[in-house]
């Protein structure tokens, strides 16, 4: 990496009681990811938050949050960035769920009071791409697809979208996919049955005002695009669980930065990677 100052990003230490959220934690990754944590003297990856005027709105790390709380963290380290630069980009997780009948479902949705109705695939998406209360439940198998009508307010919507991702959560094993990743081409590559359900494409203000509010998003459907996002950065957890001396921790997170960065320990990736977990 050239040897920039830090401000080539931002990244700062945080009050966690500071930082609003606007999605609810995911139980199976939130418990392997205490695990890890937990067991750890190091947390690694700092969490995103997104400055909106004098709010701090968590965009990234909702379970690596939960978990520091959970055991007694007051402090995290995030990046920050300007949640009003056009460049900041919101898009969706699809979710991607295996061994799953679309008509049981359907079935929830309807007898929890929403609408559904069948739909070709093409109108079923021309209509989530331009309203907001609707999601889009297809099978990659046989092609066949179900629009649900949601509420019209707000936060009935979002209540509503709970219901739905609660029939499948912790109960059958799925995969989020990104939005830009074509119905078309997970028919033709995915290798096991299942449905994927399509979520109402949200704006950034509406990420603002769900933070704002006492209701959340389900977990894993807002995906933030940023710019040099920053990994591995080692910080001993134990300083996390005393929130004194605070700007005495900032200076030596800087320093720790800069030291990095002046012996070529830090590298900057443009190109899309894969990779293969542990």
């Amino acid at each position: 990496m050239i040897n920039y100052t830090t401000k080539f990003f931002s990244l700062d230490i945080l009050k966690i009681k500071d930082i609003k959220l606007h999605e609810t934690t995911e139980s199976n990754r939130l418990r392997n990811i205490y695990d890890r944590i937990a067991n750890s003297k190091h947390l690694l990856n700092p969490v995103i938050v997104g400055k909106y005027n004098s709010d701090y709105i968590l965009i990234d790390g909702a379970n690596r949050l939960s978990t520091l709380r959970e055991i007694g963290c007051k402090l995290v380290i995030c990046q920050i960035i300007d949640y009003k630069n056009p460049r900041i980009k919101l898009r969706n997780w699809n979710h991607l769920i295996y061994g799953m009948k679309i008509d049981d479902i359907a079935k929830h949705c309807s007898d929890s009071g929403m609408n559904t109705r069948k739909v070709k695939y093409q109108e079923g998406y021309r209509i989530i791409s331009s309203k907001l209360n609707h999601i889009l439940i297809s099978e990659i198998q046989n092609g066949s697809s179900v629009l649900v009508t949601l509420d019209k307010s707000f936060f009935k919507l979002i209540k509503q979208l709970n219901t739905v991702t609660k029939y499948y959560f912790n109960k059958y094993p799925f995969d989020r996919s990104e939005e830009e990743i074509r119905y078309a081409d997970l028919r033709k590559y995915s290798r096991k049955e299942g449905i994927l359900v399509e979520f109402p494409r949200f704006t950034k203000s509406q990420i603002v005002r769900i933070a704002g509010s006492d209701t959340r998003l389900p977990a894993g459907i807002s995906r933030h695009i940023l710019d040099n996002r920053v990994l591995h950065v080692r910080y001993d957890i134990n300083k996390l669980k005393d929130d004194s001396d605070i700007e005495k921790k900032r200076k030596d997170l800087d320093a720790y930065l800069l030291s990095k960065i002046d012996n070529n320990k830090v590298r900057q990736y443009r190109e899309s990677v894969i990779v293969f977990d542990e």
